[in-house]
Order: C-alpha cells, then sequence, then structure tokens
C-alpha cells in the first residue's frame, strides 16, 4: 500500500508532515510505502537533518505549492504541479491509495470532487472531526464544507459519518444526534425539522435533536450539523481548551507555593485535555469523494500527521468507501 503525503500543506511544512510520515513508518515498519510529494530540495534538506533514509519512503518533486490565499476553485488550474494537485492526481491515476494533507481545506474539497469525483448517490461531500473523548469518541459533521444544507444533504452527512465511527474508530452501531438548540422535533430552522422526522424514519440509530452542551457526555457517537455551525463549534473549543490551560497554570502559580504540586496539577490538568485536541486523531476523511483524502489541521505537529497517516492506511483496509458506498444507497428511495 502506497499513501500519498502532501509535504508541503499546513503551517509547519516541510518539517512537521516529514517528521510524522517518518514516525508513522517506524509504528507499522514494512507495512505500507509514502510517497512525499513537494519541492525534493526541500524534503531531502530535512531528512539529511535527522539522517534518515528508507525505501518505504519516496519523493515525488513537484514545483509548485498552493497558498492559503490561493482560490480554491483555481488552484486546479492555476497551480497543476502543486504538491495537492499532484498528490490527488496519483490517487485518482492508481499510482496512491489514499492522500494525506493539511494543507487549505477548500482546494483539497474543489480538486478532490473533480478528479475523484463523488461517490455515487452522494449530493455532497462533507469533512467531520473527530473528538476523542470517553467512552467511545465523538465524529461532528459537517465542520465547514457546506454552509448552506438542505434536508437531505444532513441525511447523509449521517450515514458517512456513522461509517466513519464504524470501519475507522471500531464503534458498532454509532448513535446518531441532531445538532440543535432544544431536543423538541419542532426546534431550531425549517431544514433541522425536516430532517430530524427524515432521519426518525430512515436511521435506526438516530437519538433525535441534541444540545451542544451535552455533547461531550457520551449520549451520542456522530452529531450532524450544517458547516456553518460546525465550523464555529470546533474553532471555539480550539479556543477553549488553550485558554482553559494557561488560565489553570496561572492560578496554580498564584495559589500553590510548591512547585512540586504545580507541576503535578498541570500535568494532571494536560493529560485531561489531550483527550479533545486534533493531534490525537491527526485527521479525517473528506467524505464522500471516491477515493479516500484525509484533511489534517492546518497546525498539526508530528503527532498529528503520524496519526493521519495510519488512518489513511486504517481506511483503506477498512473499505471506507465501498462501505459509504453501500451506506448511502440505502437513502435513495427516502430522498425521491
Amino acid at each position: 500500500m502506497k499513501i500519498i503525503v502532501d509535504s508541503m500543506g499546513g503551517d509547519f511544512a516541510p518539517s512537521a508532515v516529514i517528521q510524522g510520515a517518518i514516525a508513522a513508518l517506524n509504528e507499522e515498519k514494512g507495512q505500507f510505502e509514502i510517497l512525499l510529494t513537494g519541492n525534493e530540495h526541500l524534503i531531502r534538506q530535512e531528512l539529511e537533518k535527522i539522517n534518515f533514509s528508507s525505501r518505504d519512503l519516496k519523493i515525488h518533486h513537484t514545483s509548485q505549492s498552493v497558498e492559503m490565499t490561493d482560490r480554491p476553485s483555481q488552484v486546479l488550474k492555476a497551480k497543476p504541479d502543486s504538491s495537492l494537485v499532484v498528490g490527488i492526481h496519483l490517487v485518482r491515476d492508481g499510482k496512491g491509495a489514499a492522500f494525506v494533507s493539511a494543507g487549505s481545506t477548500g482546494a483539497i474539497l474543489s480538486t478532490a470532487q473533480f478528479l475523484l469525483g463523488r461517490i455515487e448517490g452522494v449530493l455532497r461531500p462533507a469533512l467531520g472531526v473527530f473528538f476523542p473523548v470517553k467512552p467511545r469518541g465523538l465524529v461532528l459533521c459537517d465542520v465547514g464544507a457546506n454552509i448552506e444544507v438542505k434536508s437531505k444533504h444532513l441525511l447523509q452527512f449521517a450515514i458517512m459519518a456513522s461509517e466513519y465511527m464504524k470501519h475507522i474508530q471500531g464503534v458498532e452501531n454509532p448513535r446518531i444526534g441532531l445538532l440543535n438548540i432544544g431536543v423538541e422535533p419542532t426546534k431550531g430552522k425549517k431544514v433541522y425539522v425536516e430532517v430530524h422526522k427524515l432521519m426518525s424514519e430512515s436511521l435506526s440509530n438516530f437519538q433525535g435533536n441534541i444540545e451542544s452542551r451535552y455533547l461531550l457526555d457520551g449520549l451520542v457517537d456522530v452529531v450532524i450539523c450544517d458547516g456553518f455551525v460546525g465550523n464555529h463549534l470546533v474553532k471555539f473549543a480550539e479556543g477553549w481548551i488553550g485558554h482553559v490551560r494557561s488560565e489553570v497554570l496561572q492560578q496554580l502559580k498564584q495559589q500553590i507555593e510548591s512547585e512540586t504540586a504545580i507541576e503535578l496539577f498541570h500535568t494532571t490538568f494536560t493529560q485531561i485535555l489531550r483527550e479533545y485536541e486534533y493531534e490525537e486523531y491527526g485527521g479525517v476523511p473528506l467524505l464522500g469523494v471516491n477515493g479516500i483524502c484525509i484533511v489534517c489541521h492546518g497546525s498539526s505537529h508530528k503527532k498529528a500527521f503520524k496519526n493521519a497517516i495510519l488512518a489513511a492506511k486504517k481506511s483503506v483496509e477498512e473499505r471506507l468507501i465501498d462501505s459509504i458506498k453501500k451506506g448511502i444507497s440505502t437513502t435513495v428511495s427516502f430522498l425521491e
């Protein structure tokens, strides 16, 4: 198996990407290969710094890279030899089993849809985020790919995210919740009222509406919302984690004189918060495109890239695309 990794994507590329790739290869030695797309000179510089070489790590040189200022819809034409576009091309052409990138989410979505196409029956691809919270974890979908949605889109998001939880996270019969402002079926915008009825009729594991304050209580495994709401929720969570960690450390220093006690409390608190951080899961598939594309957080470090690459490998092994195809095919009668 060969995983294509965009070495130029992300805030800390190519160093963090390359370190993550090496860590993934070391964790599962001899199980797969990695092909790094990007500037070969820069990649080799990083490899020389850490004196690493392996027959399982190869380079595909590209002369361009996608910047966050590039218009996503124009990347395919404007930068055809970029590490992002070439990487997805390689997957389409069967030269790689999956693609991993921390580059522009919009560019990945636009390019993947054009080159790989959508899974048959999928109306819109969606992006999920996995939170490794107790007891089984939680996937929130959509988190930015679709700002305006219809009820049939949300229904398909639920099916695709459920397949991810089932095959990649090992959660049998994932429970589905619809993020809303109240638990009553009549709450929220018209599209949410409509999809509540649709999910109740078509999804046996639908648990109804769920408010954001209960997301971490382990009541559901999949939470569905439109991309506008999901994106804001994820960004708030990221900011909150950093803010709380900083506030706790400051309070400890002010109220506890023992450095040993401060270190103990800080270590314990950090371990608890780590469960909610993106680096613990690395990345999630762009659900709905006809190929495995793992999208990482833009500020991913070594650990996140390692976990994202291993998630890509598992997605291929678990035949995630085939599972989504089967799941989506069951929605046809409900969407006609």
